[in-house]
């Protein structure tokens, strides 16, 4: 094994490790407030987080989608990395900054809304820089190879200072509030964001700054605002999938699906930590024309995350009503709603990097397409699955739009002469190598 190889499985290994005590953190503190805050003030502590998340997507201007592929790109440029990693910085500066003062602007509406939420609103905006400052300064760490910096902050340290601060909270038995938890979720939030910029801010290598040039200013926020509906697709799916399906069912199904949805991209995340941490290998091999190089690095994505979504998909199976029993008494009937949930995670395992890939190959518009093609499935999936099966429905018509987004996404790589990422092409291609390989006998 070469030391780019070692080093790179120790990285995967790490993260999923990481992860799994985050997502550990996280559970607990779901629990926690499943059982402490009531119905309807987590549902204010979802509806919050969740759109600071999404603005906090939207305010980075899509560069944290295109920071791996100009990365890797300048990696012997480096006055034009500086510029580029400048560039991102600025843009994202201004983003948030418009973004918070919406969020403060819609917060003094005269709407018939509750002071709690006018309140979540303001907290949001104060908070929605850090979010952004996180956003790209994970994947700027991650094109750099520095993982620890991309997942030690956000994907363990704040779930797991969250939760101390909850259960700290329960110990006390003070009484909290859907506004109390947002504040204190927010804190965390900023706190972690201030600690990640110290280690990232070295990332940035020092010396000149390539001249400013606007046309690849230009290419650079084309590109990158293409990626945001890609970005909004992968990491804010579960907040658009929500809002979609509630108008069509019941509060308790509204629930069920909510936590259900959470749940399984907690699974999800173990694919996306392995397509990150293969992106810059794919980025090189696939700059240098290395084709060996390139599939051995998609199979190192495509294999763990295959296995350990296909594993959580029979545990859902097996286990699922028990495991949201412990959430209360209205969750226990989501086994199956679990089940299929986690299962769309394992399609997109089984899909491979095709993202990743498509991003390298320039082709941010067409996943883009794709992505609008998916929420179109997901609509009118929702629209026909929703109101007759509640929130079964609600979860088959995640399964139908992830796998619309994906059979498009290996279409395209397909029609581009790029590498096949699925589990089928892979399988194919080491067939054809083998078959190659194979000495001809002489008759």
């Amino acid at each position: 094994m070469s030391g780019r190889v070692a080093r790179l499985f120790e990285s995967s290994a790490f993260i999923t490790a990481l992860r799994l005590a985050g997502a550990g953190a996280g559970f607990c503190a779901q629990l926690l407030l499943a059982r402490k805050l009531g119905a309807a003030e987590l549902g204010l502590f979802y509806a919050v987080t969740s759109l600071v998340a999404v603005l906090g997507l939207v305010g980075a201007q899509g560069y944290p989608g295109v920071a791996t592929r100009f990365i890797a790109r300048y990696r012997d440029r480096l006055p034009l990395q500086r510029r580029f990693l400048r560039s991102a910085i600025a843009s994202a500066a201004v983003g948030a900054a418009i973004l918070a003062g919406a969020l403060v602007a819609a917060a003094f509406l005269p709407l018939p809304v509750s002071d709690s939420l006018r309140l979540g609103l303001l907290m949001g905006a104060a908070c929605l820089p850090f979010v952004v400052a996180i956003n790209l300064a994970g994947e700027i760490a991650a094109a750099k190879r520095r993982f620890d910096i991309a997942y030690v902050f956000e994907s363990l340290a704040r779930p797991v200072l969250f939760l101390g601060a909850v259960l700290a909270l329960v110990a006390s038995g003070l009484a909290m509030s859907g506004a109390g938890v947002i504040a204190l979720f927010f804190a965390i939030t900023a706190f972690v964001a201030l600690l990640q910029a110290v280690f990232a801010r070295r990332l940035v290598p020092p010396g000149p700054v390539a001249p400013s040039a606007p046309r690849l200013a230009r290419r650079w926020r084309g590109e990158a605002r293409a990626a945001i509906i890609v970005a909004l697709f992968l990491s804010a799916f579960a907040d658009v999938a929500i809002v979609i399906a509630a108008p069509l069912m019941g509060k308790v199904d509204t629930a069920v699906f909510g936590l259900c949805l959470k749940l399984s991209f907690l699974v999800g995340f173990l694919v996306q930590a392995a397509h990150h941490v293969a992106g810059p290998e794919i980025a090189e091999a696939r700059l240098l024309g290395d084709a060996a190089r390139l599939r051995a690095a998609v199979v190192r994505a495509v294999m763990l995350p295959a296995a350990g979504t296909l594993l959580a998909t029979l545990a859902a199976l097996a286990l699922g009503g028990f495991a949201l029993s412990l959430f209360g008494a209205d969750f226990a009937e989501g086994g199956p709603v679990l089940a299929i949930l986690v299962a769309a995670q394992a399609v997109r395992a089984l899909a491979g990097p095709s993202v990743t890939m498509l991003n390298l190959a320039g082709a941010q518009g067409r996943n883009a397409a794709f992505c609008v093609v998916a929420l179109v499935a997901l609509v009118l999936g929702s629209l026909a699955l929703v109101p007759p099966f509640g929130a079964v429905g609600a979860a088959a018509a995640v399964l139908l739009a992830i796998l619309v987004w994906q059979i498009a996404a290996a279409i395209a790589l397909r029609r581009a002469g790029e590498a096949g990422t699925d589990a089928i092409s892979l399988l194919l291609a080491r067939r054809a190598a083998g078959t190659a390989a194979s000495p001809v006998t002489a008759p």
